[in-house]
């Protein structure tokens, strides 16, 4: 059940008066959570009075001195100044402020450092800052803190330590026959399980994963997330203990690149990088394809980079380099299976055209056959009609007769058939013999003189025309004609 408070008259605690209200020799502090256990009605207060407080307190100039970390135009003559720690320390999560530089400012800055001044030239440089700041009302996020450049008062110089730190590291390397720099590199075909050294706090680390967590959670990478301090006095031995993990990484999983990333800051907090400890541990063998993005386009040439197998400019640079990586072996997989399939294609192809060959080659076969069959087939039937027809001319006119083919009618001797021909002398009777035989009724070829018997009617058939002729029954004793 929810509780709520009434007033119950004259003899309830009264509210003091809100400090927003009071004038500003008189102001004082809101009461703590500590106060509110003892005095709950107290604390009690609107979010209005409250923002209006903290809009009086935050609401001044101040004199800061910090390192430029990065500078983005926005818009004409004016710039945001990302501000951060101007010395390092020991902590994952450093504290960062943005500062907007406008173009009055700008000019009144160029006026007292020279025409030629760039803002983006303050990047990793340690700057003593004029700001004033506010507390300002952001549209669906709340309320913030707004800070103002209103003057640059110096600038410091870029240390020559760093350069000395860096060569030195690089000198005891060779001189140890370590191998490092681009010649470490060999891309991998199919890379798959990804080793990422980075803080485990910032902006950094988000900015990473924004390139990369769609691929791992398309499946096509693994990210292993090292975490590590790049800042402080703990930062060698932190880096260390990270590129020593990354090594059990390579022999459990099989490494295809390494990631180390770090955001920009002074030149002082980029010492850890430039230490042989670990550079020495960055150089091992089992730390496969070091890509490095350390800082931002202004930072200078640390000894990680140098023997990393890649550097890139920024953090978001060399996760690009990985997405590159992963995109080129997907290239390479679709132009090897458009390869296949060409392959299989022309395979197919090839078959079909000598499936489609022999097919054609058979069926020319096969209607070669039909056709040969056919012709003896229909021979086979010219050569029966031709002796039928001899048979009957002979059975009817009492002369046997030789067909065209050679072939004699049945029951006829040749000897015999030789002779007759040679009595009468008439070689031409096949030429004058009849030629067909028709049952007039059935129109079925007549081919013995039985089914000749069996017919009332006849057509003759002859070369010349066509007779029909009525048959009689014929006497055994007696031969008989046939009637025209």
């Amino acid at each position: 059940m929810r509780h709520h408070r009434f007033h119950h008259g004259p003899d309830a605690p009264s509210r003091p008066p809100h400090p927003a209200s009071l004038p500003d020799g008189a102001r004082r502090s809101l009461p703590d959570t500590g106060d509110a256990v003892h005095s709950e009605a107290a604390v009690v207060g609107e979010l209005r009075d409250l923002i209006g407080w903290l809009r009086q307190r935050l609401r001044g100039e101040h004199t800061v001195r910090a390192s430029v970390l990065n500078v983005e135009p926005n818009g004409q003559d004016s710039h945001l100044i990302l501000l951060g720690e101007a010395d390092a320390r020991l902590t994952n999560d450093p504290p960062r402020l943005k500062a907007r530089l406008d173009a009055a400012e700008l000019a009144q800055i160029r006026a007292e450092h020279g025409p030629d001044f760039d803002p983006e030239s303050l990047v990793n440089r340690t700057v003593t800052l004029s700001l004033r700041t506010n507390l300002r009302q952001r549209f669906g996020r709340g309320a913030g803190v707004q800070a103002k450049v209103m003057g640059l008062l110096s600038v410091g110089q870029v240390p020559l330590e760093a350069d000395l730190d860096r060569e030195s590291t690089l000198q005891r390397l060779r001189l140890a026959g370590r191998r490092f720099g681009p010649e470490t590199w060999s891309e991998p075909e199919d890379p798959c399980h990804i080793a990422l050294v980075v803080s485990e706090h910032g902006e950094v680390r988000r900015d990473v994963e924004h390139v990369l967590q769609p691929l791992e959670d398309a499946g096509l990478i693994r990210i292993h997330r090292v975490w590590a301090i790049f800042e402080g006095a703990g930062a060698e031995r932190s880096l260390a203990e990270a590129f020593a993990g990354v090594a059990g990484l390579q022999r459990e999983h099989g490494v295809s690149a390494t990631l180390v990333c770090r955001g920009g800051g002074p030149v002082e907090a980029f010492r850890p990088l430039n230490a042989f400890g670990t550079a020495n541990a960055a150089a091992r063998a089992e730390v496969p394809n070091l890509i490095a993005g350390l800082g931002h386009a202004g930072t200078p040439r640390t000894a990680l980079d140098a023997v990393a197998a890649r550097s890139e400019p920024t953090p978001t640079a060399a996760a690009m380099r990985v997405r590159q990586l992963v995109e080129r072996t997907g290239a390479r997989a679709e132009r090897a299976l458009a390869g296949l399939d060409a392959a299989i294609e022309a395979e197919l192809e090839a078959a079909g055209r000598i499936v489609l060959a022999r097919a054609g080659a058979a069926f020319d076969r096969a209607l070669r056959d039909l056709a040969d069959r056919a012709d003896d087939r229909l021979r086979q039937l010219s050569q029966g009609v031709e002796q039928s027809l001899l048979a009957n001319l002979a059975a009817a006119t009492g002369v046997s007769a030789k067909s065209a083919s050679g072939a004699n009618p049945a029951g006829t001797d040749p000897l015999d058939q030789a002779a007759l021909l040679d009595e009468t002398g008439e070689d031409d009777l096949l030429s004058d013999a009849l030629t067909l035989v028709i049952a007039a009724e059935t129109g079925q070829v007549v081919t013995t003189a039985e089914q000749a018997s069996a017919a009332a009617e006849l057509l003759l058939h002859f070369t010349d025309g066509v007779v029909p002729a009525r048959v009689e029954p014929r006497n055994t004793a007696i031969p008989s004609a046939t009637t025209h």
